[in-house]
């Protein structure tokens, strides 16, 4: 699969989410806020990526407490 290909069936699959979403909590979307949302989501998903992308050592465990 092309990087465009990734990318279009990576845009549907989150425009389905944002479908089920809506239709899950009964929202409506006005029409034309539909690009903005999906943009928004998007950038969600590329800090998620990010986050998910960090290379972590197999002993790194979460802290219980945060002390500064």
């Amino acid at each position: 699969m092309s990087e465009l290909d990734e990318e279009g069936a990576r845009a549907q699959a989150l425009a389905g989410l944002l479908d089920a979403g809506l239709a899950l909590q009964g929202l409506p979307l006005e029409l034309e806020l539909r690009p903005r949302v999906l943009m928004h989501l998007q950038a969600a998903l590329a800090m998620a990526d990010l986050v998910n992308g960090f290379p972590l050592r197999d002993e790194a465990e979460p802290a219980a407490v945060f002390v500064p």
